[in-house]
């Protein structure tokens, strides 16, 4: 009896979680405030307690797990609406090399040593902090690094030169199947659509995925 009542709680705690996770909404891990972030672990830890552990009443891990949720919604709220409450619950970013100089009060700041600012600047591909011009922490704690200008990337810009839009590109065959929706969004009809296959003498059941893209150029992948 006690396997079955904690079966059934899993499964409530699981949509539970499920449906508290939509409401906070969709961000990356790297992407989540350290709130957020602490908050998730101890809605999870809640979830768990709540299946595992008879003894406490469902409905009390439930409450708990809602009131976090709550407060977490109000913060973020809070942080979208007031530059000051942003400030204070999210923090600030902290430049920790402006002009190739390295700021060691903000590494410090940061709690980070310069072996740390080494070794990340190493995986985002700058083995010499002196092609960095800027590096900064962000308030989710990601570095972003700004190259000095000598080496930075070529764009269209420099050249005078500008690009035509393409847009984003459609799914308008998977796996076999025509998506009617995406159609309609891209534009074209199942017949425009038949006939371009026709024309590359490809059949829908045989290809894996296929994408237009603004232009109405169709690129196609076969199974």
């Amino acid at each position: 009896m006690e396997l079955v009542y904690v079966i059934i709680l899993s499964i409530v705690s699981a949509l539970t979680l499920f449906i508290l996770a939509k409401i906070i909404g969709y961000r990356q891990i790297s992407e989540l405030s350290f709130f957020d972030y602490v908050v998730g672990i101890t809605i999870g830890s809640v979830a768990a307690e709540m299946a595992t552990n008879i003894d406490i009443k469902w409905y009390k891990g439930m409450t708990a797990m809602i009131i976090y949720t709550l407060i977490s919604i109000i913060l973020d709220k809070l942080t979208q609406k007031s530059a000051k409450a942003r400030k204070i619950i999210t923090g600030t970013p902290i430049i920790l090399m402006e002009n190739s100089t390295i700021n060691r009060d903000a590494l410090k700041k940061a709690k980070i040593d310069i072996n740390d600012l080494l070794t990340i600047a190493r995986t985002n591909g700058y083995f010499d902090l002196s092609e960095i011009d800027y590096a900064v922490m962000e308030t989710t704690g990601k570095i972003s690094f700004m190259p000095i200008p000598a080496k930075r990337q070529l764009n269209p810009q420099d050249f005078n030169f500008t690009p035509e839009r393409e847009g984003l590109c459609v799914n308008v065959i998977l796996d076999g199947h025509i998506m009617e929706d995406n159609l309609k969004y891209a534009g074209i009809t199942k017949k425009e659509l038949d006939k371009m296959l026709a024309n590359r003498g490809q059949k829908v059941e045989n290809i894996f995925l296929a994408t237009i893209n603004l232009k109405k150029q169709l690129t196609i992948f076969s199974k």
